[in-house]
């Protein structure tokens, strides 16, 4: 039986303030590529190429294995991720690599869980094998509908949702104990009155299945059901204004061509360098997050380009990691240099 649950719900989670200064990151996200074959309405693919481009500068790049060989190299410095994620603005199955380098991350041993965050509509049975012998723990789907047309009016795409639904079956009987099959789907990717037609069908071949609210995580995509103004999350808790972003001071995400931000927002806020240049724990422990971070504290969150227009603190933030009443003397620690 499926349990009806976010994903963000980790058991193992700690206060976030309580741990900083991490002289390791939590989490690690990494992005195989920024191509989609979906153009969901309330994604940035559904904008025209040249605007996707122009605005966000997704250009539809492959991570090579040579950089996520560098990517794991570099990680073994740290303590074990608590999650390595393939995942970013694009649909990580598209990589033909992805298998391969998911299995890398896992024999060097440099997290507690990798997960794939993917459409699945790419999942076939030898992309299934190949992905649960490569060792990850997770993978995690986001549906776009409950049947062929709502992915036709959601995505654009023509999907043989019976076969999908098949390939999905597979990967659950044939995954190995430890390992969870997540299914999420945004609100306006259901007809009204669909919600219990969700959970019945996703009961007996997911572990954990959710629906979230739709957010406008990207600022020049229109989307309904959310707004900068509404303090509520995907996962429906509602909360006063946050004013600085978690992100920051547990994750860092690296980008198809190897450049590393502090978080996984499409705004690419503060490139802290390449792998094929810098090292991970160099940046991690560098200056210029160091200041990008005391930016947040310091209020000055809303004056930093890409971060004034992101949701994401206020949208995916757990409630254990609200680091806005210990700014302060988060502050000092970090002009302490405490790292």
């Amino acid at each position: 039986m499926s349990l009806i649950k976010p994903i963000s719900g980790a058991d193992d989670r700690v206060p976030l303030a309580q741990a900083l200064p991490l002289r390791s990151p939590f989490t690690l996200n990494v992005f195989p590529t920024n191509a989609c074959n979906f153009k969901c309405s309330y994604c940035a693919h559904s904008l025209h190429t040249d605007v996707l481009e122009k605005t966000y500068g997704l250009d539809k790049q492959y991570m090579s294995v040579d950089t996520m060989a560098l990517v794991i190299e570099q990680s073994k410095s740290f303590e074990p991720y608590k999650l390595l994620s393939f995942m970013g603005h694009g649909e990580p199955l598209l990589c033909r690599d992805l298998p391969k380098m998911a299995a890398m991350a896992a024999e060097a041993g440099i997290a507690q869980r990798i997960e794939i965050i993917t459409n699945a509509s790419l999942l076939t049975h030898t992309c299934s094998d190949a992905l649960i012998d490569a060792g990850i723990t997770n993978l995690r789907v986001s549906l776009q509908g409950l049947d062929a047309d709502a992915y036709r009016k959601t995505s654009g795409a023509a999907l043989d949702f019976k076969e999908f639904m098949e390939q999905l079956s597979y990967f659950y009987r044939k995954k190995k104990p430890g390992m969870g099959l997540f299914v999420k789907i945004l609100d306006v990717s259901l007809s009204a009155g669909n919600e219990e037609v969700f959970y019945k069908m996703f009961d007996a071949i997911s572990d954990r299945m959710y629906i979230e609210r739709v957010q406008p995580v990207y600022h020049a995509v229109s989307v309904s059901g959310g707004s900068r103004t509404e303090c509520h999350d995907r996962y429906g808790n509602t909360h006063p204004p946050r004013k600085v972003c978690p992100l920051t001071f547990f994750s860092l995400a690296v980008w198809p061509n190897g450049e590393v931000q502090p978080c996984d927002a499409i705004y690419r806020p503060c490139l802290l360098g390449n792998v094929k240049e810098t090292t991970l724990p160099e940046m991690w422990q560098g200056e210029t997050l160091r200041q990008f971070r005391l930016q947040h504290l310091s209020g000055g969150k809303e004056k930093l380009a890409g971060c004034t227009v992101c949701c994401a603190p206020d949208d995916v933030s757990h409630p254990l990691d609200v680091l806005d009443d210990q700014a302060e003397a988060l502050a000092e620690r970090f002009l302490a240099k405490l790292l």
